[in-house]
């Protein structure tokens, strides 16, 4: 039996430092936007002329939690589709230590532009291609069931969205789901989310995303959001550490203070350090104390560089 599954998707991830006032278009930092196909080469060629490619590396969300999770010394395997392409080989050795055989292959890998200001704030341009043509039926049921923990993350369009609420419908009863929707997800309401918050363990946010499905600030909306099914609810506050509820716990957690160099995957790196905490059985508290410290140490270079492993788990326990 595995530790964690995790079940999103998979993008190269290309790391642009750029001026604030050069960001293409209408691109502001702290947003994600889904981009076109036949765009791609386009805003390539732009951010090329203006920004400096700080970094290449694999990415997509759950992949990013569970790369980190593996790094600490878990169990790990990965659901998702790539490209029959270089950019799919590249994803397929970014996930290291990470069981791929369940890792389908489509036409196009997947691409996710991140845009960095100095200041470190990123704006990230999304080009889903095979990620939106994962189907049911590539989806090894029985592979899936043998975990003690499925993470899900976002995928852009809707074949994905209903493959993993078609998955959730028909895991084993005693599975634990740990569920980050991100604001992809969160921009579908809270109607279209109910069959995952009713079936996770521990559901993962940030404060817009909490508003986003429950026109809430986030400890009125964590709270409304509890009473749809998770046992947990973990609200990533960035410099402000985390806000960890449950049906018995209130905890607020302050940050780790370091620099940033880069905020990409810092969630999910977060998500990393709390589900190492419920693996290893910890308190609550424990698991929060173990997600900012993991997230913080992301945040000090460019991709996946600096995510935490065992020594640093050994030494943050």
């Amino acid at each position: 039996m595995k530790d964690v599954v995790g079940l999103g998707a998979l993008n190269l991830d290309l790391i642009y430092r750029v001026p604030e006032d050069l960001f293409p278009g209408n691109i502001q930092p702290g947003i994600e936007v889904l981009g076109e196909t036949e765009q791609l080469e386009s805003i390539l060629q732009l951010v090329r002329k203006v920004g400096k490619l700080e970094d290449k590396s694999g990415g997509g969300s759950a992949a990013n939690t569970i790369v980190a999770l593996s790094q600490m010394g878990f169990d790990t395997g990965y659901v998702g589709k790539i490209g029959n392409d270089p950019e799919g080989s590249f994803l397929l050795k970014s996930l290291k230590g990470v069981d791929t055989n369940k890792v389908r292959k489509g036409k196009q890998t997947g691409v996710c532009i991140s845009l960095l200001s100095e200041s470190g704030e990123r704006a990230l341009l999304i080009f889903p291609h095979s990620n939106d043509c994962l189907t049911y039926n590539e989806v090894d049921m029985e592979y899936i069931a043998n975990t003690r923990f499925l993470h899900l993350s976002s995928f852009a369009g809707d074949t994905p969205f209903c493959v993993q609420r078609r998955v959730i419908e028909n895991i084993p009863p005693g599975l634990k789901v740990s569920f980050d929707p991100g604001e992809f997800y969160a921009r579908r309401g809270l109607e279209q989310l109910l069959p995952f918050l009713r079936r996770s363990f521990v559901v993962f946010l940030t404060p817009k995303e909490v508003e986003l499905l429950t026109g809430e600030h986030h400890k009125t909306g964590c709270r409304k959001l509890l009473e749809y099914g998770p046992e947990v609810v973990a609200c990533k506050l960035a410099e402000q550490g985390s806000y960890i509820l449950s049906t018995e716990q209130e905890i607020q957690t302050p940050a780790e203070q370091t620099e940033v160099v880069d905020k990409t995957g810092a969630g999910d790196v977060f998500d990393a350090g709390f589900l190492a905490g419920l693996l290893l059985e910890k308190p609550l508290e424990v698991c929060a104390f173990l997600a900012n410290k993991a997230a913080a140490l992301s945040l000090t270079a460019p991709g996946r560089e600096n995510y935490p492993d065992k020594v640093f788990l050994a030494r943050a326990l």
